[in-house]
């Protein structure tokens, strides 16, 4: 008898993800540079600014390299080379390439997608929200015929969130093939800046439970159940079901899932999300129209985990990747309740062979219903959108756009202060094969 691998073999973090794939096949190895130069406009002010990119490409490791140096009729931007730490923010991303069918991942660069387990904790993770202050983190998986172990960092520097997540199969060797493949996982998050602050410490727990129940090899059902609790906040439950399959005729990977959560007091689904680094128990984002009117009372954008009322919640998420060069990824949680706990997240990437990259991500907080995703976007936004477009020759047009954060002061109490960062750079440049 033959003993099944895990019920669904997830992908993790930045895994799949189609931006850090350099090469359609494994063999296919090339190394290049892209120098660029171009205008800046980060919130009010234009600069002149000049960067390189350089992706390297080996048998045991695939990585990229970026920065850029911006200056104006005010100086240098002093966000560029003002600590040692930007020293690191030059990494995009750091890939260990191991043997082929090898079932070990490890990465290192901001944490850009990141999901543990069924979301229920973190989910769309990222730590470049702030894009100046982004930190770099680490992800690692492995994944064995029985067990998975997957961990994460947001800061390398353990200054941030750190988790991980254990499952195992502990029914493989009974004679239903359906039991065999009933999943098992738990997993523990932490905020190691909580620990020692006057807030409450933020820890997370998270047990799962999943099963395949039509598997047609190509394609599998697998429901699953989830239930999640902070040591010191509330808890929730939720169950759902995922369609999905790994391979589907060598040509795609997808997956749809339906979900439903019931909230507690003090808890909110996915919490650990897009806005976590600058909206948290600690940090929080503060209203534009209010900080530009100078009004004198604070206004906060978003609600804190310990002001939660609870509530029930819908999820529905599809995320579809064709040949690595196109992916959409849609998700929106719709909440049902007194309070705007709304989210919705974006993902498309476009790519054609050695002409046109295309990569936008999009995602949205404090929203009432799905209405709300056609009205303006608010305070509680992230948005890239990344274009390369190869003119002539070696000649390629460039375009990096973020509407992110950035640290305007602290609160009394403790904890940063955030508002919204629009940054827009069109580059011009050529590259160099290695």
């Amino acid at each position: 008898m033959t003993t099944p691998a895990l019920a669904q073999p997830a992908s993790f973090g930045s895994s799949d993800d189609p931006r850090e794939e350099s090469h359609d096949e494994w063999w296919n190895r090339q190394n290049r540079l892209d120098l660029q130069v171009g205008p800046s406009l980060i919130g009010p002010q234009w600069r002149a600014a000049s960067g390189f990119e350089l992706n390297l490409d080996t048998r045991s490791l695939t990585a990229r390299l970026s920065g850029r140096i911006r200056a104006g009729i005010y100086g240098e931007y002093e966000p560029d080379i003002n600590e040692p730490y930007d020293i690191l923010r030059l990494v995009e991303f750091a890939r260990y390439n191991p043997p082929r069918n090898s079932p070990f991942y490890v990465r290192a660069g901001p944490i850009n997608r990141l999901t543990l387990g069924t979301g229920h904790i973190v989910n769309f993770h990222n730590s470049w929200a702030a894009w100046d202050d982004r930190t770099i983190g680490a992800e690692t998986q492995w994944y064995g015929q029985h067990l998975q172990v997957s961990a994460f960092t947001d800061d390398v520097l353990f200054d941030g969130v750190a988790g991980g997540r254990a499952a195992v199969t502990p029914l493989a060797f009974v004679p239903d093939a359906r039991l065999r493949t009933l999943t098992l996982g738990f997993s523990y998050v932490t905020d190691l800046q909580t620990r020692g602050d006057t807030h409450p410490e933020l820890a997370a727990y998270n047990v799962d439970a999943s099963v395949n129940l039509f598997d047609a090899g190509d394609i599998v059902l697998s429901p699953f159940a989830t239930f999640a609790w902070y040591s010191q906040y509330g808890k929730g439950i939720g169950i759902g079901a995922d369609l999905w399959s790994m391979n589907f005729i060598d040509f795609a990977r997808f997956r749809f899932r339906f979900a439903l959560y019931y909230n507690g007091d003090q808890f909110i689904p996915g919490y650990i999300g897009s806005f976590y680094t600058v909206h948290n128990t600690r940090d929080r984002i503060v209203n534009t129209v209010n900080f530009l009117e100078e009004q004198e009372n604070e206004r906060l954008v978003g609600l804190a985990l310990g002001d939660a009322v609870g509530g029930n919640d819908l999820v529905t998420e599809l995320r579809l990747l064709l040949l690595r060069r196109f992916e959409l990824w849609h998700y929106f949680r719709r909440h049902y309740g007194s309070q705007a706990l709304s989210e919705y997240h974006l993902r498309l990437f476009v790519q054609t062979r050695d002409r046109l990259n295309l990569s936008v991500g999009l995602d949205r907080g404090n929203l009432r219903g799905f209405s709300s995703l056609f009205g303006k976007l608010g305070d509680q936004t992230t948005l890239f959108f990344d274009a390369e477009y190869r003119f002539a020759g070696p000649f390629w047009t460039y375009i990096r756009s973020r509407y992110a954060y950035e640290q305007i002061g602290e609160a009394p109490s403790g904890g940063a202060r955030y508002l919204v960062q629009r940054r827009f750079e069109p580059m011009v440049g050529f590259r160099l094969h290695l």
